[in-house]
């Protein structure tokens, strides 16, 4: 794609309401940097009050760009010798909208088409990292085998992984423990937009890309592990919760996809396959450890999943599933039952092999209020006190009696503090002597 040239002011929204105002001096390339003002929440396509222009970017741009006024006479349009970045304007800017269809291009760039992404780097802890146990749990682990997993669903969401990264960055460089690691189970929905009716109906924000791209590979360079959690997610949003039995029905899938079918299984695998696909970009892997990182990230992605809204698990020799709403009984648990099955069979058409596929459920969960303000402590207290409570607890979900898996979400975390609550819950567990691991290493024969 050619670079795009303007040379007049540009007032417009960015999809997730950042207002930008541009000025246009000379071609703008990818890898090039926008100045931009926040003006509520951060863009999909922000890094550190910066504008990040690459492929499907310039598609959106183009898009803005066709549809807008031909500017102004050329007596007020800015000067090259003007360096200063115009602010935000006062009055509000009329947002353009815009349903930007799919295009198989933008959900699955050539190979070796450059992404200019900056390099992740950690921020300073605002809130002070624990160094000796608070909470007062008097079960300490009884050995380094008492694991418990952080795993944490629906990303790579532009409202809470980059808090996640920095809070583990802080933790993982502030202590002499061994390093903790998260498993974070992607949903292809978030290459699309925020939210799944995006993906539902194929009506998919470029911008999104870009970002569920860059704080992916951010992830995986970070050592965290990823899983499979579906592309649509199932998710109805009239009823305001998934829909296995209908929304298969009504979702779309582009033409690329067809072949992989429109079962539930399909969704699966359609999700995971979009992952890879984008992963599959050798240029965002530079170094010998890069490319190992991206290997690993692959084989974990196409080795465990966790079906959307079902506590569901499917290991060798256990079959199981719990936690269900009277709404989801009857054909809606079986077809969930029959996924979970179909995935750990391992044969499904467009799977790049045909190991199983195991479905990993949780024992703990962990639910934020996205408006809410917490008690820093009194919530992290809760949160590792519920995890260790599992160890004892023979009626926990999960098979494995000395593996304890929590589940949270990637949106929970909008905030620097709920994020450094997510470490410090995870450095209190450190300190009590239990080890965190990634759902890689959860014993799948007992």
């Amino acid at each position: 794609m050619s670079p795009i040239s303007h040379y007049w002011d540009i007032p417009i929204s960015c999809p997730d309401n950042c207002i930008l105002k541009f000025v246009w001096k000379k071609k703008v390339r990818r890898g090039s940097f926008l100045k931009c003002r926040d003006a509520g929440s951060p863009a999909l396509n922000m890094y550190q009050d910066q504008l990040i222009i690459s492929s499907t970017t310039e598609l959106w741009l183009e898009q803005m760009i066709k549809i807008l006024p031909d500017g102004p006479p050329d007596s007020e349009r800015s000067s090259d010798a003007d360096q200063r970045w115009p602010s935000a304007p006062d009055v509000p800017i009329t947002t353009v909208a815009m349903d930007i269809p799919l295009l198989n291009d933008t959900m699955a760039p050539p190979s070796k088409v450059k992404f200019s992404f900056p390099k992740f780097v950690g921020q300073p802890a605002k809130f002070p990292i624990p160094t000796a146990p608070t909470c007062g749990i008097t079960r300490k682990a009884k050995s380094a085998k008492e694991v418990v997993y952080m795993t944490v669903d629906d990303g790579p969401s532009p409202s809470g992984r980059l808090n996640l990264l920095n809070a583990m960055d802080q933790l993982n460089n502030s202590t002499s423990k061994e390093a903790a690691y998260v498993t974070f189970i992607e949903s292809g929905y978030n290459f699309c937009g925020q939210e799944t009716d995006a993906i539902v109906n194929l009506k998919c924000n470029p911008a999104a890309y870009d970002s569920a791209l860059q704080l992916l590979v951010w992830t995986i360079k970070a050592g965290h592990m990823i899983a499979a959690h579906s592309d649509s997610h199932f998710y109805d949003a009239r009823a305001g919760f998934c829909n296995y039995v209908t929304m298969p029905l009504v979702t779309k899938v582009e033409d690329k996809y067809a072949k992989c079918g429109k079962d539930t299984w399909s969704d699966m695998v359609r999700g995971a396959l979009r992952i890879d696909d984008a992963l599959a970009n050798e240029t965002l892997w530079e170094t010998d450890a890069d490319r190992a990182a991206h290997k690993r990230a692959v084989s974990t992605l196409w080795s465990y999943a966790r079906l959307p809204c079902t506590n569901v698990w499917r290991l060798p020799g256990v079959t199981s599933v719990t936690g269900l709403r009277k709404e989801d009984l009857g054909p809606e648990r079986d077809l969930r039952m029959l996924t979970a099955e179909k995935l750990f069979g391992g044969k499904l058409e467009c799977k790049p092999d045909t190991k199983p596929w195991f479905a990993i459920g949780w024992d703990a969960e962990w639910r934020l209020d996205a408006k809410a303000t917490y008690d820093a402590q009194k919530e992290k207290c809760k949160v590792a006190q519920d995890i260790v409570n599992q160890f004892d607890n023979k009626w926990k979900a999960g098979p494995r009696g000395d593996h304890v898996v929590l589940l949270t979400h990637d949106y929970f975390f909008a905030d620097v503090a709920k994020a450094s609550i997510f470490r410090d819950v995870v450095a209190e567990l450190q300190l009590l002597g239990y080890t965190i691991g990634t759902l890689g290493q959860y014993p799948l024969k007992q």
